[in-house]
Formats: C-alpha cells, sequence, structure tokens
C-alpha cells in the first residue's frame, strides 16, 4: 500500500535509537513511542531502516496528515500528545546491518528485514506487506483494499533494484487516484486587496527541472486560502521575502505547497510549458524541502495522461 503517512528513517545502534523525517531533521524526542516501539520489536544490532509512520484513529484508519505534522513538531507534552495521536509504525526496507544493504536487490534486503522484526507483540509495527506478482487483476485488488482502508494508493517496486537514497527513480511506482496533487516551490508573491491589503493574497508556483534543477513556473494559487490561513502564510513568508515591486513579491524558494487541480493546460506563459486549471492550495507541505518538489516531467507525464492522451515529450 501507498500509506497515507511520513516517510522516516531509523538510526539503531543496540539501545540507541535516532528517527530522522524525510528532510532529515531530528524527531527523536517528539516519538518516544516510537523509539519504544523499535527497542522492543527491533532486533538488529545495528541499522539504519525505512519506514513510515501512520497516526490512527479508534477504528485503525488513518487519521489527517495535519496530525502527523503536529506530532512531529511537538516540543512539549509529548507523552500525551502520542496518547493523542498514537502512530503506527510500517517498515519496509533496511540499508544497513552492520554493512551497507543497497546494492542487494529488494528481494534480498526484504528477507533481511524480515528476519529481524518481531510483529506478534504489537499492532503498532508491521512489516508493510508485500506481494509478487503480475497479474493486473491482482494489483488492482490490493489498490483497492488500500483506498478502502482509507490510505493513498499501491506502490509498485522492482524487486530486483538497489536501493537509490533520496531518490524514488523509475523502480518505485505510487498509483493513486486519478485526481492527482502536486507538491510544488512557492517562488513569488503577491500582496492581497481590500480587506486582504495586509496579507500575502495570491502565490506563484513552480516545479523544477531534474536535469538543471531550475525551477520553472507553472502558475499561482490564491483559492482555497482561509483567511485564518492568509495570516500564518503571511507570517510564514515575511522571513523569505527577497524584494518587492509594487504588489509583487520575490520570495527565496523555502516552502512546499501541495497543490490540486482540474487539469493541466499546455501554456507559453510560464517557463515550465504548463499551467494548471483551477489550482486550489490542499496544504503546506512542511514535511518535504524544495528538492522534493514534482518535476516537469512528471508535469508533463501527467499531461500525457489526460483524455486519452499518450506521453507528450
Amino acid at each position: 500500500w501507498k500509506y497515507d503517512g511520513a516517510r522516516i528513517q531509523i538510526h539503531k545502534i543496540g539501545d540507541e535509537i535516532q528517527l530522522y523525517s524525510r528532510k532529515l531533521e531530528n524527531v527523536t524526542k517528539s516519538l518516544p513511542d516510537v523509539v519504544n516501539l523499535i527497542k522492543k520489536n527491533v532486533t538488529f544490532e545495528r541499522a539504519i531502516l525505512d519506514g513510515e509512520v501512520i497516526a490512527i484513529d479508534g477504528d485503525g484508519k488513518p487519521r489527517p496528515f495535519q496530525d502527523i505534522l503536529r506530532r512531529f513538531r511537538r516540543k512539549y507534552d509529548v507523552e500525551q500528545m502520542a496518547k493523542e495521536i498514537p502512530f503506527q509504525l510500517s517498515l519496509f526496507d533496511v540499508l544497513y546491518d552492520g554493512q551497507s544493504l543497497i546494492d542487494l536487490t529488494l528481494i534480498e534486503r526484504r528477507k533481511v528485514l524480515e528476519k529481524c522484526i518481531r510483529t506478534k507483540h504489537s499492532s503498532k509495527i508491521i512489516v508493510a506487506p508485500q506481494i509478487i506478482t503480475g497479474d493486473l487483476n491482482v494489483v488492482e485488488r490490493i489498490y483497492q483494499e488500500a483506498l478502502s482502508a482509507g490510505h493513498e494508493g499501491a506502490m509498485i517496486k522492482n524487486p530486483k533494484s538497489a536501493y537509490i537514497p533520496g531518490k524514488r527513480g523509475k523502480n518505485w511506482l505510487k498509483i493513486k487516484p486519478v485526481m492527482e496533487t502536486l507538491d510544488l516551490a512557492v517562488t513569488g508573491a503577491e500582496w492581497g486587496e481590500g480587506r486582504r491589503s495586509n496579507f500575502i493574497g495570491s502565490y506563484s508556483l513552480a516545479c523544477r527541472d531534474e536535469d538543471t534543477n531550475v525551477f520553472l513556473g507553472i502558475g499561482r494559487v490564491g483559492t482555497g486560502i482561509t483567511d485564518e490561513q492568509l495570516a500564518e502564510l503571511t507570517e510564514l513568508f515575511k522571513e523569505l521575502i527577497i524584494s518587492e515591486i509594487g504588489k509583487e513579491i520575490d520570495i527565496k524558494p523555502e516552502v512546499v505547497f501541495e497543490i490540486a487541480y482540474d487539469e493541466i493546460q499546455k501554456s507559453q506563459n510560464y517557463e515550465s510549458g504548463f499551467a494548471l486549471r483551477f489550482p486550489r492550495l490542499i496544504g503546506v507541505r512542511s514535511d518535504k524541502s524544495v528538492e522534493d518538489v514534482d518535476s516537469v516531467q512528471r508535469v508533463r507525464e501527467l499531461y500525457g495522461k489526460q483524455k486519452g492522451r499518450g506521453i507528450t515529450k
């Protein structure tokens, strides 16, 4: 499954555990319950593990992603927060067990992982279920089961692939419902008008070119933002303002927005060659850095899949 959770990397030396977010921020002190799960159920003496934490409700369904971020950011009363927002830990890969394993195949790494994880004593730690199949009906069933359970979709991985740090690449593909979202960098903005004149009212968005790592404009968003969010976002971006000319603001690209949209359209108005129809803000992806934003290559691929088009070069 493609869990509705947050990626986490675990470093273990004996009983010394360090937990890192996707952006390699140390979140160990915020997640004492996860540390205890690892101490009790992971038998590796030395290891680096890859996994995901999922916030779960009383029925075992995933809670909103923002609840995960609340746990990650918590600096006080962390034990109480752990009770209010319990986590499940899903482990899916091992990079190191005293020696580097990243050049082994996924199948080989999986065997190493399964030998050293106890899952019988707690439902809060699992090894992510894996099925090797070439049957599309099986893939569809798994995908539908994940959606029914409240998760994002399914992951398809090449069982013979090595582990490539920092990249999902073509060996890891995610299947999600047709209504995709894009993670985009905020590179500029504009002050609002009327009663919103003291707030930043709209934001310039950019994807990146995988080959050059240059940000390429793809549109603006000002929809889906409440007055409360406007105030919070204005405070967030004030420290990132590089320059202002009239109402236009140049912003240092450090913040990632998750953006929903109705359609990707070709456009000569933006450097990417594309624009988003009816873009709207889903949320700030504070768990991601601008290095993680979606590429223009992915935008092109999504455009090609719309309405039966082939992949567009």
